[in-house]
């Protein structure tokens, strides 16, 4: 047998070279493979205080199929700092992530941004002007679609179920986020609904945790008898603080969600937050399958309650008419 040449042992050389070069390259693909679908989702608050939002989003992902042995929720919470969603965005798209979600005005497009076309977005439209996010609700093109609150739409509504709680107002005051696009058209609204009722409107607007207590006591400097708080992902977040604010200067109030008269507030209309996440997490689930954002149509609620709480009522000294709790969906005693 004649030894190797030295040509012989290159070219065995080589062989392995590619042979391990070709099993690397077949790891990485496995890899790829086999790692799960990754949602990358921020939420406004805290993750005591949005806990029963992931639990519904959780449950319309089962709704479809999927749990957590299917799928990596990478949750992250910005405990009201609302101006943090590019930065944590940006920290999220770092790794590989195969949809995106938010929800409002200002969580929605850095979400978008951050997914730079090549990524969906599933956004949670509440106290959004959705018609500058998408196309249509029927058809919203792009890579964003979602499910609507119909925060907003419902502002009108809510004047005058407060209006019919306590007929004797006079004068209200509208709290809202400035760096919300679509507030000033929903504050044109309140006030040409609120003057049909007889009484004036006087705004306050907040952007930090900080400025709500400035806030609200402006309100009441300026004679407003009770609150209107436009409801997105800011306000949502620091429903705790606006309410317990609210008390503090004997303002009756109201909102747009249930939670803000489960944490003390006096009155709500809107639609179920928790319904709407469940058909968030739907929409996720489907688009991790494949269906594209384009293809989903913006989702709307069909069903809003109205809740009292009776013991906020009978702090502030308020008398709800009968007539009104019969309308109500929900009273908290």
């Amino acid at each position: 047998m004649h030894p190797p040449t030295r040509t012989s042992q290159f070219f065995r050389a080589g062989k392995l070279v590619v042979a391990l070069g070709l099993l690397a390259i077949a790891s990485v693909a496995l890899g790829q493979a086999n790692r799960l679908p990754r949602v990358g989702w921020i939420l406004s608050g805290t993750a005591e205080g949005s806990r029963p939002l992931v639990e519904a989003m959780r449950a319309g992902m089962a709704d479809e199929g999927m749990d957590a042995r299917n799928v990596v929720l990478d949750i992250r919470y910005l405990d009201g700092r609302t101006d943090r969603y590019a930065e944590v965005f940006a920290d999220i798209v770092r790794h590989p992530v195969d949809l995106l979600s938010a929800a409002g005005p200002v969580g929605i497009p850095a979400a978008r941004d951050a997914s730079a076309g090549r990524i969906p977005v599933s956004g949670y439209f509440c106290g959004t002007d959705v018609a500058q996010m998408v196309e249509s609700y029927a058809r919203p093109g792009g890579n964003v679609t979602g499910v609507s609150c119909f925060s907003a739409e419902l502002a009108v509504k809510r004047i005058e179920l407060l209006k019919d709680a306590i007929p004797s107002l006079r004068r209200i005051g509208f709290l809202y986020d400035p760096r919300n696009p679509g507030k000033e058209k929903e504050l044109a609204e309140v006030r040409e609904a609120a003057g049909k009722l007889g009484m004036t409107v006087t705004t306050a607007t907040v952007s930090s945790a900080e400025g709500f207590r400035a806030a609200i006591g402006a309100l009441r400097r300026d004679r407003a008898e009770a609150i209107v708080t436009s409801e997105d992902p800011f306000t949502y977040a620091h429903r705790a603080l606006i309410v317990a604010l609210a008390a503090e200067h004997q303002m009756p109030d109201i909102a747009a969600g249930r939670e803000f008269p489960a944490a003390g507030g006096l009155l709500s209309y809107g639609s179920s937050n928790i319904d709407g996440f469940r058909q968030f997490g739907r929409y996720a689930a489907r688009i991790l399958r494949g269906t594209k954002p384009a293809d989903l149509p913006v989702w709307q609620p069909m069903r809003f309650e109205f809740v009292v709480n009776l013991k906020a009522a009978r702090a502030l000294g308020v008398t709800i008419p009968k007539v009104v709790l019969m309308r109500a969906d929900d009273v908290i005693e």
